[in-house]
């Protein structure tokens, strides 16, 4: 439930241990690499023996993907993605990597000869279409060019503007017009063919004068029958070549059935090879030993070194001081029933090394103010229900998991407010039961300002949590006095503004108003004086105690920001209360109304369902990165991101 502590360290180990070293460092995903300043000792000189092998596998794989027989969705998720080994079976995919080679050359010779048969289908299909256009011209190819004369077929271009002449005629014209001895003969209404002497204009210039009227020759088909005779013969081919494709298909598709899933497997332990093999080489090295450095989680190091000296390998790891502009990475550790608020933390970033992990704070209200900005029984059920098939049924990756724990908070939330709040999909309160009615507190849409002053109420009592988390913050790295004089001031100020409105409102008379009004005033001065140490000179100090009132802008407005949570319960509310008026309204249609509202309660619910529940999560958020983590958060650290196993298409499990 904090910020993981991370060292810096330095690896010794010997070169024979290496890589035994490294993967029992990856499987634990416990240290960042970084590169070793090697002035001193040479470069930690490796080659990935499997170079060659990884990106043919990779390719293999990318070439029998489409090939692959199709599930069903349901059945994706159900058995999953990701293959299940135990770390015997991963080494042999790492050692015997003999197989695996010789599939992806047979992969490869399927892959070439599918190529090829491709080609040869597309030419005849091109040779089928261009006798197919020739086939009006009663001619034999072979007799298509002698001695003296050539003949060419012509036809409109698609870019052409068409006129009131005939193909014919402008074909005509133009001959005439240049004195060029042909024949021209209209075949059919879109083409025509012209025979031309050869010392009268060359073919080439003759597409040139053809395309500069927007018209287009049409090329010759190879063959030597007429078209007609030599397109039945080419169609025989076609099919022919088709056939033999399909075979190759076939193969294809076999290959995909029974050797995909393994080259998945070996690319992917592989890519886990290839990286600790990369990791090596930004390492140093000595005649006997290689040196690495980089970050460490500090929990974590004992359980390492206990795993080392259990595999018998010779590493010594040490602590480093690290350089005075360096920053270690940063990482969180939550217990399992805080983790799934995790991904909100992510989404906004690490804390500061030195800050505190928000999480555990974050949530509580954030399951309260998602609960508020979704406030319906039936849709935080249904999103329960969505979350616990996902996480019972389902085979799903790590992170789908996690989102799935934080779905379930979610629609618990929404269900525990939805109670207090009458919101049952749109269903009126009057056709509620007693016992439902007696439940709820808040009426939304008949009376929404206690909710509004719930909604800033909360935004009081968060901001402040931010002030006291801050001191906490400030007290963790040294810095207590500065905590307590930066946010002690203004959590005065609250505390007598809250009082003062207790007084007003009559709920509390431990003091009058003009009292809690002075000790306010008392609070402000305090905030100045507080403000004033700051600053180098004279006039910076002033101008620091001249702002801290500024600050005061910058708290109303975060605390004015908190009445979404209003907007966004009662436009939940409101859309289901119009999704069951057009479901009652196109009820009474003749014949098909009652299917007519099945359809639109369904359809509506679920949409207003999606666009709710994206906006109770975006905007639950940002209160929480905005109003909250800016209280008591310096900035943002770099993840930790430590050499690991990917976890695509394999998990390894315990033996």
């Amino acid at each position: 439930m904090a910020v993981v502590q991370i060292k810096k360290v330095q690896v010794i180990v010997y070169r024979t241990d290496c890589d035994a070293l490294l993967n029992v460092l990856q499987q634990h995903g416990v240290m960042e690499f970084t590169e070793v300043d090697v002035s001193k000792i040479t470069q930690a000189t490796v080659e990935f023996p499997h170079a060659q092998l990884l990106p043919r596998v990779q390719h293999a794989v990318g070439f029998l993907k489409p090939y692959e027989a199709k599930k069903s969705l349901w059945r994706t998720l159900r058995d999953g993605t990701m293959a299940e080994l135990s770390e015997t079976e991963v080494q042999k995919y790492a050692t015997d990597t003999d197989a695996v080679a010789q599939i992806v050359a047979d992969q490869e010779d399927v892959q070439v000869e599918f190529a090829e048969k491709t080609d040869v289908v597309r030419v005849l299909e091109e040779q089928v279409s261009l006798l197919d256009i020739w086939k009006v011209v009663p001619m034999k190819l072979s007799d298509l060019e002698t001695t003296t004369t050539y003949t060419k077929l012509v036809t409109q271009s698609k870019d052409g503007q068409k006129g009131s002449d005939s193909l014919a005629a402008v074909l005509t014209s133009f001959l005439e017009e240049h004195d060029i001895p042909s024949q021209v003969t209209s075949v059919s209404t879109e083409l025509c063919a012209i025979t031309i002497a050869k010392d009268a204009m060359s073919p080439t210039d003759l597409q040139k004068q053809i395309e500069g009227l927007h018209l287009h020759v049409i090329a010759i088909p190879d063959g030597i029958e007429t078209a007609d005779v030599e397109l039945i013969a080419t169609q025989e081919k076609l099919a022919t070549a088709k056939d033999e494709l399909g075979i190759v298909y076939d193969q294809a598709e076999h290959f995909a059935r029974t050797h995909l899933q393994q080259l998945r497997i070996a690319g992917e332990v592989l890519t886990w090879e290839r990286d600790r093999f990369a990791t090596v080489g930004i390492g140093g090295a000595t005649e006997s030993s290689v040196v690495l450095e980089g970050w460490m989680s500090a929990d974590k190091r004992s359980a390492i070194e206990a795993v080392l000296i259990e595999k018998n390998i010779a590493a010594l790891v040490s602590e480093l001081e690290p350089a005075a502009d360096e920053e270690p990475p940063v990482d969180i550790v939550n217990n399992a029933f805080i983790q799934p608020f995790e991904v909100v933390t992510r989404l906004y970033g690490m804390p500061g090394h030195r800050d505190l992990d928000p999480t555990l704070f974050l949530a509580g209200f954030f399951f309260l103010f998602f609960g508020l900005s979704l406030t319906d029984v039936g849709y935080g059920i249904f999103l329960m229900a969505v979350a616990i098939i996902i996480l019972t049924l389902f085979k799903v990756a790590p992170v789908v998991q996690t989102f799935a724990k934080l779905l379930l908070f979610m629609g618990l939330g929404s269900a525990l407010v939805g109670l207090l709040f009458g919101g049952y999909l749109g269903i009126p309160p009057e056709s509620l039961p007693s016992w439902l009615l007696a439940i709820q507190v808040f009426d939304p849409i008949g009376n929404p300002l206690p909710v509004f002053y719930l909604a800033l109420g909360l935004g009081v009592f968060q901001v402040m949590v931010g002030m006291f988390l801050k001191i906490y913050s400030d007290y963790r790295n040294g810095e207590l006095m500065n905590g307590i004089l930066d946010q002690g001031p203004w959590l005065f100020v609250f505390f007598m503004a809250i009082a003062y409105l207790g007084v007003v409102t009559e709920y509390i008379s431990f003091a009058s108003t003009e009292q809690l009004i002075n000790l306010i005033y008392v609070g402000l001065v305090m905030v100045v004086v507080a403000s004033g140490r700051k600053g180098n000179t004279v006039l910076e100090k002033v101008q620091s105690a001249a702002l801290s009132l500024y600050d005061s802008i910058g708290y109303f407005s975060d605390i004015l920001s908190y009445s979404r949570l209003l907007a966004l319960g009662l436009a939940t509310t409101a859309l289901a209360f119009a999704v069951n008026l057009i479901a009652e309204i196109v009820s009474g249609t003749p014949v098909v109304g009652p299917v007519l509202a099945i359809v639109v309660l369904v359809i509506g619910h679920l949409f207003t369902l999606a666009v709710n529940t994206l906006g109770a999560f975006i905007h639950s958020a940002r209160l929480q990165f905005v109003e909250f983590f800016g209280k008591f958060i310096a900035g943002t650290g770099r993840e930790f991101k430590p050499l690991k196993r990917s976890a695509e298409h394999v998990v390894a499990v315990d033996e």
